[in-house]
């Protein structure tokens, strides 16, 4: 049987005045905003936007991290992919990597692809009548195992 790759993305966000603390530096909740862009340019690429698609279910996150690998400012241009790393019964988890950009104007750009940071976000279908969690769609199942 041939295996496939995870389903990916990467997005591309300019760090924001708004974003940075008095340093200039990135404050680390901007991360996790921008692994959400990410996350949800990845379900509109499998066909599965949150806006349209699979509203009979709730999607609550469960678990965020981040190791932050790397200083960022304000004006880098990033890079941030999002990657499907694991399919379970109830839940997935998505993984992120933020790289300085190869290329922009202005702002810092990646002389390199080391990752600035990491992170993962593991996501339940949940059934809103009962609040518990509730087996993936089939089609969320098949779209995020890329099958």
């Amino acid at each position: 049987m041939e295996e496939r790759e995870a389903p990916r993305v990467v997005v591309r966000i300019r760090v924001p005045f708004v974003d940075v603390d008095a340093s200039a530096r990135i404050h680390f909740t901007a991360m996790f905003r921008y692994m959400e862009v990410a996350e949800h340019a990845l379900m509109r690429s499998l066909g599965l936007p949150y806006a349209t698609a699979l509203s009979e279910l709730a999607f609550p996150r469960v678990h965020l991290s981040c190791d932050f690998r790397g200083a960022l400012h304000f004006d880098d241009l990033l890079d941030i992919e999002a990657r499907v790393a694991h399919v379970g019964t109830s839940a997935w988890t998505v993984a992120f990597t933020a790289r300085l950009a190869p290329e922009a104007e202005g702002g810092r750009t990646g002389a390199s692809s080391a990752p600035m940071a990491e992170g993962r976000m593991t996501i339940v279908a949940m059934d809103p009548a009962s609040a518990r969690a509730t087996p993936l769609p089939a089609d969320l199942r098949h779209a995020l195992a890329g099958t």
